[in-house]
């Protein structure tokens, strides 16, 4: 690999925050380094209290991958410029990851909670690896879940993402747009994201595209034939005209029309023809729109609408009737705009083979203590029932879900709310899968490479979830529980922390 794009890569690696470092520094000095650390990466909440995607997974993953392919010379040059401990700087020159690591992959659908990643590793390997993790999964996850929300809103009517201007920088947009892919966008405009990951971007015209032919009916015309002339041959044989740079009633759509007709394109066209609105009363227009175009024997020409659009507004344009066979979604998506910070957090679980738990006044905010990983139970017709979080080594539920005997799951919050499932009524899936092994990647690594993989990984995971699930509005709960040796470690830390209290 080059040498500066590694180092570019390694700056990633270590994007991280002092106190990470500082910690660091503490540990090495009382030789705590070698402490095997359990860390959980999770989400508390999300914005319509559904569930959110995962996204990012793979490029947690090649973060270690760089960490422990770059040289020590290369560490030097980075790690010589911020670190001014000697013996920390020795010790992270020599550094390479020697841990685990566990995730649920990119695509899975995840609830609050749950372990999305699980890093098993020496303290200081483990410590350093929090802020570059959160910054990862925290930008795709936003934006895959919030992907999702649109094109749920949408459907069956496909959503493009069309963010890249305004995503919060280059990386945002490159990861922003691959993650709105895998949250369900039938594609996106980003060219690097195409070089990158191998999914064809798109994109036909803008209104300065328009004006550069001048101002006017007689200018808009010539712009449109123009672009019919040199485009209709081109790769994907996509003509899509852009309407609303003028007048789109009065004008855009008569010269839009015109120009398809004297450039030979009519519904035997082999590509796909039509026209793009992008402002002014969307639904109202598609439809007249639509009439002009099928008045005009155009029948099977598309009708794309952008202009800030949003679930809510997708919803509303669909009750409305509008005429639409595509959005066009930026911001909404590229920002998450409406949940800008997803809330991913990093925890320490365990020390040294001991379980530890972050209390807190507010409850929501503590923590699930220990090793755990995550299991997801199919009713009977195979649909996503509910999640249970279990101990890794011993643990009851986790052996009667193996053995696929009576399973009662309970509500942590309200224990008098339980369902049984009984034997031969249920299947389990363990959804967590371990990506590291003694710092070498494993076999699922290769999985998540393919973006396209892990879109229909999430497409179809989604379709074996009930409507009322899938709802946007107040979702049907779905149940997230803790195994009974999971909760019982948890009280029993609470208690014990308790009794410790100053009253």
């Amino acid at each position: 690999m080059d040498k500066e794009i590694l180092l570019t890569e390694f700056a990633k690696v270590i994007n991280s925050d002092r106190y990470q470092y500082t910690e660091s520094d503490v540990y090495l000095m009382e030789g705590l380094e070698d402490q095997e650390a359990i860390f959980d990466m999770y989400f508390r909440k999300t914005e319509d209290g559904g569930f959110a995607v995962v996204c990012g997974v793979q490029e947690v993953l090649n973060l270690i991958k760089t960490l422990n392919d770059t040289s020590e010379d290369e560490k030097r040059k980075y790690f010589s410029k911020i670190i001014k401990e000697q013996h920390l700087l020795d010790y992270l020159i020599k550094m390479k990851f020697t841990g685990d690591v566990y995730a649920l992959r990119d695509g899975e659908i995840a609830y609050p909670n749950e372990p999305v990643i699980t890093i098993k590793a020496p303290l200081i390997q483990a410590k350093i690896l929090e802020t570059p993790i959160l910054n990862t999964m925290n930008l795709q996850m936003a934006v895959a879940t919030k992907a999702s929300r649109v094109t749920r809103a949408a459907d069956p009517i496909g959503v493009s993402a069309f963010g890249t201007r305004r995503a919060h920088g280059f990386d945002s947009a490159v990861l922003g747009n691959k993650a709105a892919y895998i949250g369900g966008c039938s594609s996106h405009s980003n060219i690097i994201t195409e070089y990158k990951y191998g999914i064809p971007s798109i994109g036909t015209m803008a209104h300065s595209y328009v004006q550069t032919f001048g101002i006017g009916r007689d200018s808009e015309k010539r712009a449109f034939e123009v672009f019919i002339k040199h485009r209709r041959e081109r790769e994907n044989n996509t003509l899509i005209l852009l309407i609303d740079t003028y007048n789109t009633l009065g004008m855009g759509i008569k010269n839009a029309i015109e120009a398809f007709k004297e450039g030979g394109i009519d519904d035997n066209y082999k590509g796909t023809y039509g026209i793009r609105i992008d402002s002014g009363d969307l639904a109202y227009l598609s439809k007249k729109c639509r009439k002009e175009l099928d008045n005009a024997g155009m029948k099977k020409a598309k009708i794309i609408l952008t202009s800030s659009l949003n679930e809510e507004l997708i919803r509303s344009l669909k009750e409305q009737g509008a005429c639409v066979d595509s959005f066009g979604v930026g911001d909404a998506i590229a920002t998450s705009k409406s949940n800008p910070c997803f809330g991913g957090v990093y925890k320490i679980v365990q020390i040294n083979g001991d379980p530890v738990i972050k209390l807190s006044e507010d409850v929501f905010k503590i923590s699930n203590p220990g090793f755990k990983e995550v299991y997801r139970i199919y009713d009977s017709l195979g649909s996503a029932y509910a999640d249970l979080i279990t101990l890794v080594e011993k643990d009851e539920d986790k052996s009667t879900i193996l053995e696929n005997k009576d399973l009662t799951i309970i509500d942590e919050k309200y224990d008098f709310k339980s369902s049984l499932l009984k034997s031969g009524e249920y299947t389990a899936e363990k959804i967590t899968l371990q990506y590291v092994k003694n710092g070498i990647l494993t076999e699922n690594y290769d999985k998540i490479l393919d973006v396209e993989s892990s879109r229909n990984y999430y497409i179809e995971n989604l379709n074996n979830m009930s409507e009322e699930r899938k709802r946007l509005v107040n979702p049907h709960k779905y149940k997230v529980d803790l195994s009974k040796d999971l909760l019982e470690l948890k009280y029993s830390l609470i208690k014990k922390i308790k009794s410790q209290i100053s009253k």
